[in-house]
């Protein structure tokens, strides 16, 4: 049975390995962020958040030219909708280029989707590959999504430099299902962990309804 979006995968992730602490680079309107941290506060308490991006400080010319389709909020309506489940959070406004490539960072769970390019999402990646899971976003099946092409665009050229048994691409879902997220960890075991539960769904009910 195919999900609806990919990012159900994501918030499954969460559920299956508990983190403590989780960093996000892109956060659009902070949806994603308020689902993890609800999720990972079911299992954890006092769930670390730290999110990085340009929020609302950059045009619509400048997010065309990252790749980013997505509308952004301003990181003051974020905080607020954030601060509405935990205090526990840390919302770093700007370039990470000019923040995390700087001041490396890791936690239990990265989601990696900001600048869309491959460079950019190569140096971020740099920034947090002490981390325990790093979840890439934008890894395009077919080469391409809307005129972004691999070359350019995306995680592909990056997870291909990886160790096989170190990564697990997510199964198409039925919204955009050429494009997929990439689940990385050092943790062998914790991939294979990954992949048994989130390519058969029959078996992540099973896990839901033992761990709920």
């Amino acid at each position: 049975m195919a999900l609806h979006i990919r990012y159900q995968y994501l918030l499954l992730g969460v559920v299956l390995t508990k983190p403590k602490s989780i960093i996000e680079i892109g956060l659009a309107q902070g949806e994603r962020a308020y689902q993890m941290i609800q999720l990972a506060s079911k299992y954890e308490t006092n769930v670390r958040y730290t999110g990085y991006d340009v929020f609302d400080t950059k045009n619509s010319s400048w997010h065309r030219i990252v790749g980013n389709g997505k509308q952004v909020a301003s990181k003051e309506v974020i905080e607020g909708r954030l601060n509405k489940i935990t205090s526990n959070i840390s919302l770093i406004e700007g370039m990470t280029s000019e923040t995390l490539w700087l001041n490396p960072k890791k936690a239990d769970y990265v989601w990696l989707d900001g600048d869309h390019r491959v460079d950019a999402i190569q140096k971020d990646f740099e920034a947090v590959k002490k981390s325990k899971v790093i979840v890439f976003d934008d890894f395009y099946v077919n080469g391409e999504h809307g005129g972004f092409t691999i070359d350019k665009f995306g995680c592909n050229k990056i997870v291909e430099t990886l160790d096989k048994d170190q990564i697990f691409i997510s199964p198409e879902t039925k919204k955009f299902p050429n494009i997929r997220i990439v689940f990385w960890s050092r943790d062998k075991s914790i991939i294979k962990n990954l992949k048994y539960y989130l390519t058969d769904m029959n078996n992540m009910k099973e896990y839901l309804s033992k761990n709920k």
